[in-house]
């Protein structure tokens, strides 16, 4: 019987599942997690600049405050909206932390990016220095065009969740996502474009 209930309970809406939630219903949880906790690491990564052991905090952070604040939730948009909302602001309460500490690396990541450039490799290691290099080139990027160019590669919210997400409005956040295009297509050189 209780297989049953579980089938019915994967077939419900993210909405629902926390309210089930809410009420007591772990499996409810369980379903929520397992549909967005590897988009959202995959994001919490890259904010991070793949920094495993920051990533995994927040990431913890994230789903805690969920588990802590599960009767709060609003139905005002969708759960996954919310979910990276508050992700979003873990990374920036950690960025604030860290800002009066953090050094200028940005010479360090031109001075890289610029030998690569210059090396000419064969053409089975050229993908994987494309991807490096992009990696690269993101790191650089101002954080609000970070933030804008990672939330649209690494999830499927629409553009408009994007702009909730990121409390900015639709143009805001088009332009932020233009601009890391323009500065990433205008960094990278043409191999990996």
């Amino acid at each position: 019987m209780q297989k049953t209930n579980t089938n019915k309970d994967s077939q419900m809406n993210d909405e629902a599942l926390i309210a089930a939630y809410s009420d007591g219903k772990q499996s409810a949880f369980d379903i929520i997690y397992q549909r967005h906790s590897a988009p959202l690491y995959r994001f919490i990564l890259r904010q991070c600049n793949q920094n495993i052991s920051l990533s995994e905090e927040i990431f913890q952070d994230t789903w805690m405050n969920i588990i802590k604040n599960s009767k709060q939730f609003q139905a005002k948009s969708s759960f996954s909206t919310y979910l990276y909302q508050v992700t979003r602001h873990k990374i920036i309460d950690h960025a604030r932390k860290k800002i009066s500490h953090r050094e200028d690396e940005h010479s360090n990541d031109s001075d890289a990016l610029e030998s690569a450039k210059m090396e000419q490799p064969d053409e089975k290691t050229q993908l994987a220095i494309c991807i490096e290099l992009l990696q690269q080139c993101i790191q650089k990027l101002p954080d609000e065009q970070k933030e804008a160019f990672i939330l649209k590669q690494e999830t499927e919210h629409t553009l408009d969740e994007l702009a909730r997400i990121t409390q900015t409005t639709l143009e805001t956040f088009k332009s932020r996502l233009r601009y890391a295009m323009k500065k990433l297509r205008e960094w990278l050189p043409g191999e990996c474009l």
